[in-house]
């Protein structure tokens, strides 16, 4: 709200300056006026749209605190290196070897899936060690979501270069033994990875869910169609 309440600021400066110059002109020059600085104002408006989407990864660290209920609050916790990446058409994939399991039951090799649409997206490399905190979403696969924990192990003297996405007083190593103390290891899935994201379930493009969608109001209609004449009658 607050860096709201200054871009209004700014903006109002911005166009009082850009309108200072048509001042004494005459009358005749007031609709010229009135145009060019809604003009110059409306540009101001969406540059700064632009520029707070392009700003806006920041997240709310209070939320994302190390705490017992945050931990609890997630189905899913290990740490693992990254395998391989898959790039899809509404989500990239991570598939993980995990070395550590918290929370949650996964096979030792598991795929993560997150946003790649979104303005903040996170970024995997293979071969990288990272804690993760995903929850099940979309038939019951594993989501890791860009304000969170989830973060990627850089081994730095500086802990808040460590962090990567997020400032913490726990390094990744630090925050897994307190995991380890929370939960204990739990063992892996004995079942292969297929059958452990329900036999590999295609989650729908954007296209896909469009067509699923008429269709289904397409035999809404119809069956309307179909009671109303039985009612008629």
């Amino acid at each position: 709200m607050l860096r709201a309440g200054r871009l209004s600021v700014h903006l109002i400066t911005l166009r009082n300056m850009f309108c200072k110059k048509y001042e004494g002109r005459g009358a005749r020059d007031e609709e010229t006026k009135r145009k060019t600085c809604l003009i110059i104002f409306l540009f101001c408006i969406l540059n700064s749209a632009f520029l707070i989407s392009q700003s806006s990864c920041g997240c709310d660290e209070k939320k994302m605190a190390f705490s017992q209920s945050y931990a609890v609050s997630h189905k899913l916790i290990f740490r693992g290196k990254t395998l391989s990446i898959s790039t899809g058409e509404d989500f990239n994939k991570a598939t993980f070897i995990v070395t550590q399991l918290f929370r949650g039951r996964c096979a030792k090799e598991v795929d993560i899936y997150f946003d790649k649409k979104a303005a903040c997206q996170l970024k995997f490399n293979t071969g990288e060690d990272w804690l993760m905190y995903a929850d099940y979403q979309q038939i019951e696969k594993p989501f890791v979501a860009y304000c969170s924990r989830s973060r990627k192990n850089v081994i730095n003297t500086n802990k808040n270069i460590e962090v990567q996405y997020i400032k913490s007083d726990l390094t990744v190593d630090a925050e897994c033994e307190k995991l380890r103390e929370q939960f204990g290891l739990q063992n892996f899935s004995t079942q292969p990875k297929e059958e452990n994201t329900l036999h590999n379930n295609i989650i729908p493009s954007f296209w896909q869910r469009i067509i699923l969608l008429l269709c289904s109001m397409g035999g809404f209609m119809l069956i309307y169609f179909g009671v109303t004449k039985l009612l008629k009658r």
